[in-house]
């Protein structure tokens, strides 16, 4: 199956219930080529480009190593910022999501070398590929110096591993 256009996936938008209504329910997953995302509420204030796990509620949290749980947690990264209680589509990668000249991109640490796996870190939102708690199914495609985002490349779904 191919996929043209975007299946009701607006991922550089925010949403809040006062000022429109909401596009999706929470944790409902859409298409774009781009690939997979879910829709989250934020819990907390999540940046641009940041790492966040997604929990079985749909509450997003920027991503670190002491708050990744578990093997099988779901991981997605943010597209746009969002304060607290706010809602986005968070984008959890899928078979070929994302890659070179596609625009969906991460925050990896300084020292980040293109092509090798991304693991959670101690600071909110950021990845790197020095060995603590893997991110199953996605690699940078390029290396960064300093610390900024880079475009990421799936296998998966994304996923603590």
């Amino acid at each position: 199956m191919s996929q043209v256009g975007s299946f009701g996936v607006n991922y550089k938008t925010v949403w809040t219930t006062s000022s429109q209504a909401l596009p999706a329910k929470v944790g409902d997953v859409g298409s774009a080529v781009e690939g997979d995302f879910v829709f989250v509420q934020a819990d907390g204030a999540i940046a641009q480009y940041a790492f966040v796990k997604i929990a079985v509620d749909g509450q997003a949290d920027e991503l670190t190593t002491t708050n990744a749980g578990s093997n099988g947690l779901l991981v997605g990264v943010a597209q746009v910022a969002a304060a607290d209680n706010e809602y986005l589509w968070v984008w959890i990668g899928g078979p070929r999501g994302g890659g070179t000249g596609v625009g969906i991109k991460g925050k990896v640490a300084a020292n980040y070398v293109a092509g090798n796996n991304l693991n959670t870190t101690a600071t909110d939102g950021v990845a790197d590929d020095a060995s603590t708690t893997k991110i199953a199914y996605v690699v940078g495609v390029a290396s960064t110096t300093p610390a900024a985002a880079v475009e990421l490349y799936s296998l998966a779904h994304l996923k603590v591993n």
